[in-house]
């Protein structure tokens, strides 16, 4: 069975030049910029291989659908990132993982007493980034860290449970640990402007976040070499299987017909003409096709 992800949308290049300058903004971070210089090095390690750039996008696109200018919203952008970044530093340290975008997981490199410093530095440091924003916006993201925290909770004892969870139960986990950030990102502009569209935009990220994930988990199957180094269950093509009954290949079948819902649910919290870039930003980073 075959199974890719769609291909990116050509961004408009006021969006490519923000993107350009938020990852500027990250790599601009120096020694200076921690009260003990000793945690630089684990702080920095995974943004110098950055990953996706998917929730700076979605703050800078959502920044353009509301008609704002998107270059006013990098250090928001690049505060989104850098909160997603200090979780994958406590995610890889709480499930053993000892690789991350193809380097050492922090905790590898630098130790865990480090990494668990460096990812709380980092999330401090995009309160900062986003204070400018005002309280509401701060509030919205710190809601998000709260809903990351719970979701990783619930995943640690989902992992250490002899017993599956059920399909609810863990489109609730996705919802809290990897969509809940994804929300914030799409709506945060709105959030920012007291737009009227913030709930919808927030829809559209919730959603678009559990596509994603049941996105990831479906490729890393069929990736072999990933596989082998994020074997960790459940996820949704497990949660499925068991669910179901289904064989590997029917679970994944499963969960791509459920990738497909939520894009759909996703696209349809959002419409009009200026949220088509939205929209189709949606299918690429989202969508699975066998």
């Amino acid at each position: 069975m075959r199974i890719d992800a769609a291909e990116a949308p050509t961004l408009p290049d006021k969006i490519t030049g923000a993107l350009e300058l938020t990852s500027s903004r990250l790599r601009s971070l120096s020694a200076g910029d921690f009260v003990d210089r000793r945690l630089f090095g684990p702080s920095v390690h995974l943004l110098n291989s950055q990953g996706k750039m998917l929730r700076p996008a979605l703050v800078l696109l959502g920044a353009l659908a509301l008609g704002e200018d998107p270059y006013g919203y990098v250090d928001l952008a690049a505060a989104l990132e850098l909160l997603h970044t200090s979780s994958l530093i406590h995610d890889d340290l709480i499930d053993g993982d000892s690789k991350r975008r193809g380097t050492e997981a922090v905790h590898v490199k630098y130790g865990n007493d480090a990494a668990i410093l460096a990812g709380d530095a980092l999330m401090s440091k995009a309160i900062i980034l986003s204070s400018q924003y005002g309280t509401e916006v701060i509030s919205e993201i710190s809601k998000s860290a709260m809903d990351m925290c719970a979701g990783e909770m619930l995943d640690s004892y989902c992992q250490k449970s002899t017993a599956a969870p059920t399909l609810a139960a863990y489109l609730r986990i996705a919802s809290l640990k990897s969509a809940s950030l994804i929300g914030v990102s799409a709506s945060s502009v709105a959030v920012h402007r007291k737009n009227r569209l913030a709930p919808r935009l927030h829809a559209f990220g919730i959603d678009c976040g559990i596509a994603f994930q049941i996105r990831d988990d479906v490729l890393e199957r069929v990736d072999g070499a990933r596989a082998k180094l994020h074997r960790k269950e459940p996820n949704f093509v497990s949660v499925l299987r068991e669910r179901d009954g289904l064989g590997e290949e029917g679970a994944m079948l499963k969960a791509v017909e459920l990738n497909l819902k939520y894009i759909a649910r996703a696209k349809k919290a959002i419409g009009g003409q200026r949220m088509t870039l939205l929209r189709s930003y949606a299918d690429s980073i989202c969508l699975c096709t066998t």
